[in-house]
């Protein structure tokens, strides 16, 4: 078969096994990233008929560009009036369990280490690969949440968390793999940097939304509204890296700011129409279908780069058994005296699914030559996809757990 013509059908079978996976995922609560992931493992590493070797040279282009969509689409629906009661709960379930998760990572490559599973490493390594995977999904946890009936509290709760650590992740990372490369080993380094690269990309997200709001009512209703807004974010992610700051902080911040000008703009400016800056139906469309062509083709992409070695298997699926561990301690703290049930406890403790940030991070270190970081994406494409089948797993027997009145203090 001409190479012009395989790759367009296999175009095709991603887009279709998409699809296919959302319908599925709608009759089974199964996430469609498992279907995804399952058919890239069958289609590279089992019988071959794609090598992975033959899409590495575009992951750092295409990892850019989905950790561009993924931040501003997130941010941008992010409503601050709807989320506001969570928003506590939520960003602190965030902070603990991102804390923990690195706590855990780090912890699993010492033992690792020390018993000699693991070549030894830099701990600031260990620090990155925690990152990395610290976070929950936005993009597996919000469709979960509308399909599995949970209840609307903790749906916003794990919302807001995912959404938060998602800009965690991308941001605590691109700081360490700075750190690792520049080759500095002041300990008040890292916090200098952090708060420098945070610093210059918030400012420069607040300029880039100072700037496109006032264009929100001319270009709302028009066709290419959202072109636009996604061009600007590309474009603001380069020019913050290029200013040494932090371009996720930046796409974040911009994107939450235009995303909720209505609510904004008439504070700030009395008497201004508060409806001519709200996204439109055409947007969240778009933004839609944006994100389903990023998942699609980044999960397939990390089943077709899917470990067949069953050591990293094995190493994978107790990193994430420490991370489930870490897990518990995180909800304990997060929400005393919330007086949550059993099931509504136990299906926070569930959602633990790593996803499309964690994947687009993996394939970073190697692309900016960090050293130690040669064999990371392999592992961590195995803890992402043993992280979703648990994820899948957990929400379907504690959705079996008989409903309990929540205990009264």
């Amino acid at each position: 078969m001409h190479p012009v013509v395989q790759l367009l059908v296999e175009i095709a079978g991603i887009l279709l096994l998409g699809a296919l996976g959302e319908f599925i995922f709608a009759r089974t609560r199964v996430p469609d990233a498992v279907w995804l992931v399952a058919a890239g493992i069958l289609a590279g590493p089992i019988s071959g008929l794609i090598p992975a070797g033959l899409l590495k040279p575009g992951i750092p282009f295409f990892g850019a560009i989905a950790l561009t969509v993924i931040l501003s689409s997130g941010a941008f629906r992010l409503r601050l009036s709807e989320v506001a009661a969570a928003a506590p709960r939520g960003i602190f379930l965030g902070l603990l369990g991102f804390v923990f998760s690195l706590i855990a990572i780090y912890g699993f490559f010492w033992l690792s280490t020390e018993m000699g599973y693991v070549r030894p490493s830099r701990p600031l390594v260990w620090l990155m690969a925690g990152a990395i995977v610290a976070g929950t999904s936005s993009v597996i946890i919000m469709p979960t949440m509308a399909m599995a009936r949970v209840p609307s509290r903790l749906a916003r709760i794990l919302e807001v968390e995912s959404s938060a650590t998602d800009a965690l992740t991308v941001i605590v990372t691109m700081v360490l793999i700075d750190l690792l490369t520049s080759g500095g080993a002041d300990i008040s380094r890292p916090f200098i940097a952090l708060v420098r690269e945070i610093g210059v990309g918030g400012v420069l997200g607040v300029i880039a939304a100072t700037l496109l709001v006032p264009g929100i009512p001319s270009m709302r209703d028009k066709p290419h509204g959202y072109t636009v807004f996604l061009a600007s974010m590309f474009a603001l992610y380069g020019i913050s890296e290029s200013f040494r700051g932090n371009g996720a902080m930046a796409v974040l911040v911009a994107s939450v700011l235009v995303g909720n000008a209505s609510t904004i703009v008439p504070r700030v400016i009395p008497g201004a129409h508060g409806a001519v800056f709200a996204a439109t139906q055409t947007i969240a469309v778009m933004q839609d279908q944006m994100t389903f062509l990023i998942k699609s083709f980044f999960f397939f992409l990390i089943g077709l780069m899917f470990p067949m070695d069953l050591k990293v298997i094995a190493l994978a699926a107790v990193g994430v058994l420490f991370l489930v561990a870490m897990r518990v301690p995180a909800v304990l703290l997060s929400t005393r005296r919330m007086r949550l049930g059993k099931k509504e406890f136990w299906f926070l403790c569930a959602a633990i699914p790593r996803g499309l940030a964690a994947g687009v991070l993996a394939t970073l270190p190697m692309q900016y030559g960090v050293p130690g970081a040669e064999n990371l994406a392999p592992a961590v494409f195995a803890v992402i996809v043993l992280s979703v089948l648990l994820f899948a797993t957990g929400f379907s027997i504690v959705g079996q757990l008989p409903n309990e009145p929540a205990p009264t203090e």
